[in-house]
């Protein structure tokens, strides 16, 4: 026996991670997806992710199917969870919504009752209000809900399973109180369960990232700093502040500077709604400034070592990384950096990690698959 029928849409990198964690914890998913061979592949349960855990998750699931079949899965179950890609745009100040609000359109197509929606992609800020309600505008009895996860690639099963806070922005207390009663039964720790409004859990999401990139850039700012006073430790430094309880150690350690798909855009994206409704976000454009100068800074010490040949291990946005993503990673950058200097540069790392970077960048570096 299940706790009850929920549907996915998107069973991407993010949505099948999703789907599995609720059929784990006693759900009966119904997925639903564009691509047939795709949806075959998961189906046959033949489909292999870097991502950790889910293939095991997969082979042992019993409840979860997907479908090509919009009209299905908003039949299946009165929880319908969207999750596709919202991609920066606009300078990389703006998300692109344009795959979720034809979701929203389809849906609304069908004009289907007493459904509650909920989004898991990031959405800039006013999105809910703005646009989306108005496009669920003939579902009746409809609420748009967002509820997006805070999680990291390569540990994205763990994330769901065992988050620090789950966010809840609620069109009404009902469904504010029954997602609560379904994180409850998805997560294995006890997280804070935060139940705001749409506008509120829209502003939060961005800016718990941005207060992340803000300490990161910080600690590496203070590490630059350190490096040039004579005598100095930066990493005895960091650790003291990190250890008044006002501060907390994580994240305050000196190193690389943030990549990834989440952390650069976010900070950005925020600065940019700031900017729309007329705010001067200093500290997310120092934030972003210091973030480049540190790689900067990197990469400039790397090649005043002068060497003939360097070598860099892990080369995905942070590590350790298991999965092929090496969107804005600094260590990349600075290995361009030293190739365009006319420096041999020899990248190490997994195979389908190398594969990526080989596509990305070419010739321009020596490869080797470890």
């Amino acid at each position: 026996m299940t706790h009850g029928n929920v549907t996915l849409i998107g069973v991407g990198r993010l949505g099948i991670c999703s789907a599995l964690v609720f059929e784990k914890a006693g759900y009966n998913v119904l997925g639903v997806d564009l691509f047939p061979d795709y949806v075959n592949a998961i189906n046959n349960k033949t489909f292999d992710s870097p991502e950790p855990q889910v293939n095991e998750f997969l082979k042992e699931s019993k409840n979860f199917r997907c479908s090509t079949d919009m009209k299905e899965g908003i039949e299946f179950s009165d929880l319908l969870f969207i999750c596709v890609d919202t991609p920066s745009t606009g300078g990389d100040r703006h998300y692109d919504h344009s795959k979720l609000s034809r979701v929203l359109s389809v849906i609304n197509s069908f004009k289907p009752e007493n459904k509650h929606v909920m989004i898991m992609c990031t959405v800039m800020p006013g999105y809910i209000r703005e646009v989306g309600r108005y496009l669920l505008r003939d579902c009746k009895n409809t609420t748009l809900n967002y509820n997006p996860e805070f999680i990291a690639q390569g540990a994205i099963m763990k994330g769901f399973q065992n988050p620090d806070v789950v966010l809840i922005g609620a069109e009404n207390d009902e469904i504010g109180n029954r997602l609560s009663e379904f994180y409850k039964n998805i997560t294995t720790n006890e997280p804070y369960i935060a139940v705001m409004n749409p506008e509120s859990a829209e502003l939060m999401k961005i800016s718990l990232n941005c207060f992340i990139t803000t300490k990161i850039a910080y600690a590496n700012m203070i590490g630059d700093i350190a490096d040039l006073t004579p005598g100095a430790d930066k990493y005895k430094i960091l650790e003291a502040i990190g250890h008044d309880s006002r501060v907390g150690l994580k994240c305050l350690m000196p190193g690389w500077s943030f990549g990834g798909p989440c952390f650069p855009r976010d900070n950005r994206a925020l600065l940019g709604y700031a900017e729309k409704i007329g705010f001067d976000a200093k500290i997310s454009r120092a934030t972003d400034q210091e973030n480049n100068d540190h790689t900067r800074i990197m990469a400039e010490k790397y090649l005043a070592e002068n060497k003939d040949e360097y070598e860099f291990v892990n080369i995905a946005y942070k590590e350790p990384c298991n999965v092929p993503i090496i969107e804005e990673s600094a260590k990349l950058k600075v290995a361009e950096y030293l190739a365009r200097h006319g420096k041999k540069v020899v990248l190490k790392d997994k195979k389908h990690i190398i594969e990526v970077a080989r596509r990305e960048y070419g010739s321009l570096f020596t490869y080797v698959e470890i």
